[in-house]
């Protein structure tokens, strides 16, 4: 009888694959397929699903969290976004992670298994969430034609989104889909921000930077300028500035345990433990519960609550039913799916500052509960790095050359950085959205750490193509 690994290898078989290139690329080469599949996914979330009503309009109704957390429009091709993916994969990775199923992510074999098993989770995912938004209602009132229609759209580009991550992710390109689609997002949102040529209703440029250049050309006052509510100001600018410098300064820092070889006691080194421990991972993890709470609440009020007279339901979420009759905005306005909606500008915190204050703590609870979860499961406790250490016939001076001994040893340093980063991470995603950060305080957050990553990506293709002996040594083929 197969087992359950084979059961999944074969049954992966039958799902559409993107085969490795069969020589190794050059950097150019991988830039190339890099900017196509980042050039496509662009086109895809500006194209509008046919027989979607009001689909220019609904486009509009995602709160940015999940425009940025699934890189996604709702009404347009990218619908569902990378939400397949994230939620195949997070869940995933758990399961491994706390050994309910059984992978050793060390072995070629195992690795292979659970590619196959993310992409079938994530296909399963994508036909369940298309059917919830297409029959559910979520995309306006459809003919049953209209319905089957944009379920097979929501399909097939989801699955197209899911092989240009693979294709990505295969070296053909840099990096991981996901990533890419994330920041491109933020980046999109950042750079409309700041130079978007359409004129508001009060005469001024969107793009805060075309404003004040109009305003200094033109005489018009800057003071109308520094707080614009949910369009573009100069507080905005500043903080978005701000906070850029502030990760930029995070990122950096270091605490350095010292550590020796065990053969050789003359050669001494030191073992990194970066301030963000848990990088933006419990911040992404606490995201993705927030938007799931608030899809299923309002797939939930669209259905039985229209008019938020169920006291039960309401406790999960009430909506604005006015909006939703009109012009299909839904803007959750109490129960659970209101507090973990965040207020996204200065306007909104002064507004409701009870909302601010709840959506604060709710989001650095969670982001603590994660980060140590995630050290726990994710092989970064000191007991994992102990024993890579061991491995690597290092040891502690001063010290017995033991996993147990040396555990003790940085625990202490693992333990503060995974609390304090992780407070630190959730205080700047939370108050980022609270005065109005271009692409909202978790946008810059992803971005930025996005970014980082592609930079080291880029350093280490680079030394590899000018040092080939020390490509070998970092693990390039």
């Amino acid at each position: 009888m197969a087992s359950a690994k084979e059961i999944v290898k074969n049954i992966g078989r039958y799902f559409p694959e993107v085969k490795k290139p069969e020589r190794k690329l050059g950097l150019g080469e991988r830039f190339i397929w890099t900017g196509l599949v980042l050039v496509i996914y662009v086109l895809m979330s500006h194209t509008f699903l046919y027989g979607v009503p009001q689909a220019a309009k609904l486009s509009q109704q995602n709160p940015i969290i999940l425009n940025i957390i699934f890189a996604q429009r709702i009404g347009t091709l990218t619908t569902l976004g990378i939400g397949p993916i994230v939620t195949s994969g997070l869940i995933l990775q758990l399961l491994v992670g706390a050994q309910i199923i059984k992978l050793d992510l060390s072995k070629s074999e195992d690795r292979a298994v659970f590619t196959a098993a993310s992409k079938i989770f994530a296909i399963v995912v994508t036909i369940f969430e298309a059917a919830v938004f297409t029959f559910s209602g979520w995309l306006g009132h459809m003919d049953t034609h209209s319905q089957i229609l944009v379920f097979i759209q929501l399909v097939t580009a989801t699955i197209l989104i899911i092989l240009m991550d693979e294709l990505v992710q295969k070296g053909w390109g840099l990096g991981s889909g996901v990533s890419l689609f994330i920041a491109a997002g933020v980046a999109e949102t950042i750079i409309v921000s700041l130079f978007s040529p359409i004129i508001l209703p009060d005469g001024y440029y969107q793009g805060i930077i075309l404003a004040l250049i109009q305003a200094a050309v033109s005489g018009m006052p800057t003071s109308p300028l520094l707080v614009r509510g949910q369009f573009p100001d100069i507080l905005g600018l500043i903080s978005t500035s701000m906070l850029l410098l502030i990760i930029i300064y995070l990122e950096a820092i270091r605490v350095e345990v010292p550590i020796q070889y065990a053969k050789y006691s003359g050669f001494a080194a030191k073992y990194p433990i970066k301030f963000l421990y848990v990088s933006n991972i419990p911040v992404i993890f606490a995201s993705t519960v927030f938007t799931n709470i608030y899809y299923l609440s309002s797939i939930v009020w669209s259905r039985f609550n229209v008019d938020n007279s169920n006291v039960f339901l309401n406790v999960i979420g009430m909506f604005n039913s006015t909006s939703y009759h009109t012009d299909r905005v839904l803007t959750p306005i109490g129960g659970l799916a209101y507090y973990v909606t965040a207020p996204y500008n200065i306007s909104g915190v002064l507004h409701d500052p009870v909302k601010a204050g709840v959506y604060a703590l709710i989001m650095i609870t969670f982001c603590l509960l994660f980060a140590k979860f995630w050290v726990d499961i994710g092989g970064l406790s000191p007991e994992k790095v102990a024993e890579q250490l061991v491995k690597a016939g290092m040891q502690v001076p001063g010290f017995r050359r033991s996993p147990g001994t040396i555990a003790k040893i940085i625990k202490k340093y693992i333990s503060t950085v995974t609390i304090l980063g992780a407070l630190v991470v959730a205080t700047v995603a939370t108050v980022g959205d609270y005065f109005n950060v271009f692409g909202g305080g978790i946008g810059i957050l992803l971005m930025s750490g996005i970014l980082y990553q592609y930079y080291q990506i880029l350093v280490r293709e680079r030394l590899a193509e000018m040092h080939p002996a020390l490509g070998r040594l970092l693990g390039e083929e």
